[in-house]
């Protein structure tokens, strides 16, 4: 009881960041007590859950280490209660990354209570939206379920706030009975023109942001130049905006570019495509132009295919996250955009013509020749 003042406090902000840490221990251990008391009458689930953005350093993740001190105080209680007619305690933890070392998430591995949370599945995505518009899955849209299935990734809150942010800007109508119930569900037919970057006040937006401004700055530009591209794209079309080609440290600017794309695949911002994808990619490029600078390129625009070198093939990435690009184009200019595909297309244009022509030019070094004086002087030998 003599430290409920001081909690008091602590709630209210008037006490400072290692005042409140040291309270939380003994607090912790009060509501143990309290716990012990309470399932000698009824069964008790406790959920701790452990929230934080996109913290860049390992240091400041150490923050959060009194939540992990709590739960070990909290899964002792869980583990006792061998007396008689004490009721079970049931502890959860939601965490982003679990602490593997943690002995409470080392039992719960051993004992098979591991439990890892997945997106839902597209058949999973149609039923709940078909829930939440109180209708039948029969009822939405093809081309709704594909836009909301792509744009949440399957994540059940990002699917109520595209279904929310569309019935308010009336992309979607909906004819219902009397009593409530959808008779018809409709939808605009140009979804993908919706400026979704706009939905600022939505958590999927927001923590996208959050996501984008948390990267390093190289990895941030390479992020917003490949919003740019409508298909794939390869190291060079960024270098191509980024790496001067007459600096001495060129090859050193590719390197650190090729570092920065690297982390990305790795958070899954962008993706590696394979050579399968990128074959079927070209094809609808050809099929249907690329924008190019403002314009429409024509079907001849020369595209970077993947070549044997001397370190490999030549790896080609995209940008596939509908909400991530959405969010991440919004931050870039137009005329930005512009010059980043232009200077694309011109390395991918000196990529394609300018060898044959260096390999021609260098025939024509090596071939014998004699200066014309040479031959006045010969002649008149």
């Amino acid at each position: 009881a003599g430290i409920m003042p001081q909690v008091r406090e602590a709630f209210e902000g008037k006490a400072d960041e290692e005042r409140r840490r040291a309270l939380l221990k003994p607090l912790v251990e009060l509501v143990a007590s309290l716990l012990e008391i309470l399932r000698k009458k009824t069964s008790v689930l406790v959920v701790l859950q452990l929230v934080f953005g996109t913290s860049l350093f390992a240091k400041t993740l150490e923050s959060f280490a009194p939540f992990w001190t709590m739960a070990a105080i909290l899964a002792r209680v869980a583990e006792s209660g061998s007396g008689h007619g004490d009721k079970p305690v049931v502890v959860t933890f939601l965490v982003k990354q679990a602490d593997h070392n943690h002995p409470s998430v080392k039992k719960a591995i051993q004992n098979d209570w591991l439990v890892k949370l997945n997106e839902l599945s597209d058949e999973n995505c149609v039923e709940y939206m078909a829930a939440y518009l109180r209708g039948s899955p029969d009822m939405v849209p093809p081309e709704l379920n594909k836009f909301i299935a792509k744009l949440s990734l399957g994540n059940p809150l990002y699917i109520r706030e595209t279904i929310d942010q569309l019935l308010s800007n009336e992309y979607i109508q909906i004819v219902r009975e009397a009593d409530g119930k959808p008779i018809t569900i409709t939808c605009h037919h140009d979804l993908d023109g919706i400026n979704i970057a706009s939905w600022g006040q939505t958590a999927m937006v927001g923590n996208t942001v959050c996501l984008l401004e948390s990267l390093d700055p190289l990895e941030a530009a390479v992020l917003k130049m490949s919003t740019c591209f409508a298909g794939t794209f390869t190291l060079p079309d960024l270098a191509a905006s980024t790496c001067s080609r007459w600096a001495d440290a060129t090859h050193f600017d590719c390197l650190r570019l090729f570092n920065a794309i690297r982390k990305l695949v790795e958070s899954n911002i962008i993706e590696k495509v394979d050579e399968e994808d990128e074959a079927l990619n070209g094809e609808l490029v050809r099929a249907h132009g690329t924008m190019i600078a403002g314009g429409i390129a024509p079907t001849g625009l020369p595209q970077r295919t993947s070549k044997n070198g001397t370190f490999g093939k030549t790896q080609s990435f995209q940008t596939r996250n509908l909400l991530i690009r959405a969010v991440g184009g919004a931050m870039v200019l137009e005329a930005q955009k512009k010059s980043v595909k232009r200077q694309a297309l011109i390395d991918r244009a000196l990529w394609r013509e300018l060898p044959a022509r260096m390999d021609e030019l260098a025939k024509k070094r090596n071939a014998q020749h004699i200066p014309w004086y040479y031959e006045q002087a010969f002649r008149r030998m």
